[in-house]
């Protein structure tokens, strides 16, 4: 029988690998929506928030141990998670490539809704 070991550089709660994960993405998206800046675009609420997210494990994380907390301990603290985050989004890649193959393979055999626009066009 074939195993899977979902532990990953010690971490072996679900828990914390959604966390670390959500932190990666959210920093991700938060980078992204800074390069692709436009006059048109107002992205002033999704990178509040995807900064708030992706900063506040992190600071819980750095406060953890004394209360006080130092960029330099930051700065290490998002090098962890960002390390990490690409760790677990790698360790769960196949079974989410698997997921969105299935959901494909489910939305190509649909058959096409009758559509009364197209009909009206076609006359």
């Amino acid at each position: 029988m074939l195993g899977f070991d979902f532990s990953i550089a010690g971490i072996e709660s679900l828990g914390a690998m959604m966390i670390i994960a959500m932190v990666f993405i959210c920093y991700c998206f938060a980078i992204h929506l800074i390069v692709t800046w436009n006059p048109y675009h107002r992205p002033a609420i999704p990178l509040v928030s995807s900064l708030i997210l992706c900063m506040g494990p992190m600071l819980a994380m750095s406060l953890e141990k004394d209360g006080d907390s130092s960029f330099a301990e930051m700065l290490e603290i998002a090098f962890l998670f960002t390390s990490l985050g690409v760790g677990v989004i790698v360790l769960w890649m196949p079974i989410i490539l698997a997921f969105v193959t299935f959901l494909m393979l489910i939305v190509s055999r649909k058959n096409p809704s009758e559509d009364p626009l197209i009909e009206m066009l076609e006359n």
